[in-house]
């Protein structure tokens, strides 16, 4: 289960069990979240019994899946690791807690995972030039799917960051990603391995 003893929202409002609650029990904040953040929350399911083939050095419970190949899992450490069960099979922590989970989510209008490059990570002036040209393209992709369904991007994410008290940042390059890349070369990482084929998932920050 989310942590439900430290407040860890912007203004101290709720704890993590608290805002995924929230999201669960909310109709209509949940349908906004899912569209901005382009997933699906769930119920809290053992990792190890909805992907029986598959080995995990750490053991969780899926909370959301992104529609695709990718699902997000709570860890038994409380921090946010993200599998996705693609060729080829990709693993790794993504977020220390569920509200840095929900920074960087809120946060990147460009899907987060397409900042996963270890040349942004080592290059912050590439990164932040990356940020600067991407961004405005996710804001543009999100009002182009979904129209007149939904508030204009910065609108709604205006909206989900005063309800869901998440902090937005006015530099994601440094104040977000720096914190995701951090998190992402944390020992020991989250992996994941497919038994059948004795594959081995690879990093999530790419070469």
């Amino acid at each position: 289960m989310f942590d439900n003893t430290k407040k860890l929202t912007k203004n101290q409002k709720y704890t993590q069990a608290e805002l995924f609650k929230m999201i669960l029990e909310n109709e209509d904040l949940r349908e906004k979240t899912e569209a901005l953040f382009a997933l699906d929350f769930k119920e809290l399911l053992s990792v190890k019994d909805e992907y029986p083939d598959y080995e995990f050095n750490i053991d969780g419970k899926v909370f959301a899946e992104d529609g695709g190949a990718g699902v997000y899992v709570l860890l038994e450490d409380g921090s946010i690791g993200f599998v996705c069960f693609d060729s080829p099979l990709e693993c790794g922590r993504i977020a220390e807690n569920l509200v840095e989970w929900f920074e960087l989510l809120l946060n990147c209008a460009n899907f987060w995972w397409n900042y996963a490059n270890r040349e942004y990570l080592e290059n912050f002036e590439m990164l932040e030039k990356e940020v600067e040209k991407a961004e405005p393209e996710g804001r543009e992709d999100f009002e182009d799917a979904y129209g007149d369904d939904m508030p204009s991007y910065l609108e709604l994410q205006k909206e989900l960051s005063e309800k869901l008290d998440i902090k937005i940042y006015n530099n994601i390059a440094k104040d977000v990603l720096q914190r995701f890349f951090k998190t992402a070369e944390r020992e020991p990482k989250f992996t994941t391995k497919y038994v059948p084929d004795d594959e081995i998932a690879k990093d999530l920050i790419k070469n």
